[in-house]
């Protein structure tokens, strides 16, 4: 079976950042989007080109 990279950084996402419900979204043109809202439902939704960016996204959001 092949590996799926999106898949695997996805569970590393959800895994490193349990606060927060982790998404992609395929769209037609541009690739995936990656995804993120706070499980409390505060805050705003944050969309980003790669997991990485999201990772920056992130750690913005929860920097004091």
């Amino acid at each position: 079976m092949a590996a799926n990279p999106t898949g695997e950084a996805l569970a590393r996402l959800r895994a490193d950042w349990p606060q927060w419900q982790v998404w992609t979204v395929l769209r037609a043109v541009g690739g995936t989007w990656w995804c993120a809202r706070r499980w409390d439902g505060t805050g705003r939704v944050l969309n980003a080109d790669s997991a990485d960016e999201l990772v920056d996204l992130l750690e913005v959001q929860v920097s004091p």
